[in-house]
């Protein structure tokens, strides 16, 4: 994951919850998103970020949506 998404990630999450966020967001994977794109990918794990907006069960929700179809979370992170 890169540093900008860590970064969110210590900003936005208690010390304790941080590492299951990061895992959260490890889960997803290249196969989960379309033509197998990096652009995708950091997009799908920063929308998920922006929507839980500090809550790690909206993480949690939001990575099994991501899971079944990326672009609704990036579509609902543009609204």
């Amino acid at each position: 994951m890169n540093k900008n998404i860590l970064d969110i990630i210590s900003r936005d999450f208690q010390e304790e919850e941080r590492k299951a966020v990061a895992d959260e967001l490890s889960s997803i994977g290249l196969n989960h998103v379309m033509a197998e794109s990096e652009e995708n990918l950091e997009a799908t794990r920063l929308s998920i970020l922006k929507l839980a907006k500090g809550d790690l069960n909206a993480v949690i929700l939001l990575t099994k949506n991501a899971k079944a179809d990326f672009r609704d979370v990036i579509m609902w992170a543009s609204e």
